[in-house]
């Protein structure tokens, strides 16, 4: 069993705020957004053993606000491609995870993220908001073997506040 995390980063400012588009930060209510998913996920996010993370500061800083959550033991990588990813990229990302990792967390944006998540359930609106969380699982061994058709939606956790 192999079981990604998809995660949206947190609410952040708008680009006129802060001047540049990688450089938005969370906003305050992205703050609190964090503050209850960390609050109602603390079980899923235990034993997570990879995180990739855009690098973008949004989800740097969100990944940073839950990382008290993970395992000391969990490794991370910064990855810029994430921002413009496409649902297949994604995909060949997760593909090429190395096998000795079984639950991954993915800190990324949309467009991508939702796409993904389309392609996983064809047929419903699957916007992911922001600091939305969906569990994944695939009855695989491996990474490689992972295809669309073999994700199910386990779960999906939202903040309560409006963004």
């Amino acid at each position: 069993m192999k079981i990604v995390i998809l995660m949206r980063h947190a609410d952040s400012y708008p680009a006129n705020f802060s001047g540049y588009e990688k450089e938005k930060s969370i906003s305050m209510t992205g703050l609190l957004q964090i503050e209850q998913i960390v609050a109602s996920t603390h079980d899923i996010l235990k034993d997570v053993d990879f995180v990739l993370c855009s690098g973008l500061k949004r989800a740097k800083q969100t990944f940073q606000a839950i990382y008290s959550v993970v395992p000391t033991k969990t490794r991370f990588m910064f990855d810029d491609s994430l921002p413009q990813i496409s649902s297949i990229g994604l995909l060949d990302k997760i593909q090429w995870t190395p096998s000795i990792y079984n639950k991954i967390l993915i800190v990324g944006h949309n467009p991508g993220l939702s796409q993904f998540l389309n392609d996983i359930i064809p047929g419903q609106s699957n916007k992911l908001s922001t600091c939305e969380l969906v569990l994944l699982e695939a009855n695989v061994k491996t990474w490689q073997d992972i295809s669309y058709n073999h994700f199910v939606v386990k779960n999906r956790v939202r903040p309560d506040l409006e963004n």
